[in-house]
């Protein structure tokens, strides 16, 4: 009997670590500290590469309009400098294909635009580089989530990693839609509406939720998704609200428009490895 209870309590012990293995180890006691800490060692890399895909779905007056946006991103950070490849695809409205550099020299920060025809180079701010600068963007999505509570723990591209999610909210979510890119994009979707003042209708637009995904044994984030649907069908109605007066009453099409879907996820990887590139000589030649 006794020989039998002691097997039991084995075979058990076994269960019980399996059991810890398929679920990722020990949780995180503190989700907002797990954040904290990751949010360091993502602002210490030198270097690393991210893959970011956004999926825009919107209905204009009964017609859908659907666009994937993909771009591979390599980002150095003492100096910064930063490659990106982006690809835009809006179905039958057609496609657009960006190759983009940046540097710093001397503090002073320029970017090199390239449509596959020609380049064009212009100085710029850095915050104006979120959009192309991975580890800026994870940065700043990381430090404006709130209310983060673990989830458990996942497999993402082959390694174990903790899951957490959060909110962002209030004039956190202001900077988060225009560095992701995603309210250009409605803007540029929207053609005419494009000319429309973002700054004064970003007000009521709720929450977004995001998730985070942690490395176990890195400690470094390597995976971030945010459903943006609901905060940009706010931001649409805040556009054609703002236009109404302009357009008319006899205009019914300002009560047409839809986001049906908008959703980021970034992969990032390679945290001080990445592999050094080179900024083309017709980029740099560009004016």
């Amino acid at each position: 009997m006794k020989l039998w209870k002691k097997a039991a309590v084995l075979a058990l012990g076994g269960l019980m670590a399996l059991s810890a293995a398929a679920c990722g180890g020990t949780a995180p006691e503190d989700a907002q500290a797990s954040i904290q800490a990751a949010l360091e060692k993502l602002n210490a890399a030198e270097s690393m590469d991210a893959s970011m895909a956004m999926e825009m779905d919107m209905t204009a007056m009964g017609q859908s309009v659907e666009s994937d946006t993909v771009m591979d991103m390599t980002c150095f950070s003492n100096p910064l400098k930063l490659r990106a490849d982006m690809t835009m695809d809006m179905g039958d409205l057609g496609s657009l294909d960006m190759e983009v550099y940046a540097q710093e020299t001397d503090g002073e920060y320029t970017v090199y635009l390239s449509d596959g025809a020609s380049w064009m180079a212009s100085a710029i701010d850095l915050g104006e580089l979120g959009q192309y600068d991975a580890q800026q963007s994870m940065n700043l999505y990381l430090e404006s989530g709130a209310d983060y509570a673990y989830q458990g723990a996942e497999t993402v591209n082959g390694a174990a990693a903790h899951k957490f999610t959060g909110v962002i909210r209030g004039e956190a979510l202001e900077e988060v839609l225009e560095s992701s890119g995603a309210s250009s994009s409605l803007t540029a979707s929207l053609g005419g509406l494009s000319s429309v003042d973002l700054s004064q209708i970003y007000g009521d637009l709720g929450d977004l939720p995001v998730t985070v995904w942690v490395d176990q044994e890195s400690g470094y984030p390597v995976r971030y998704y945010m459903d943006m649907t609901g905060p940009m069908q706010a931001l649409m109605d805040n556009i054609l609200s703002a236009l109404a007066g302009s357009l008319g009453e006899e205009d019914a099409a300002v009560d047409l428009f839809t986001v049906d879907k908008v959703t980021i996820t970034m992969d990032c990887s390679n945290f001080n490895s990445a592999a050094d590139f080179e900024i083309p000589a017709e980029a740099l030649a560009a004016s």
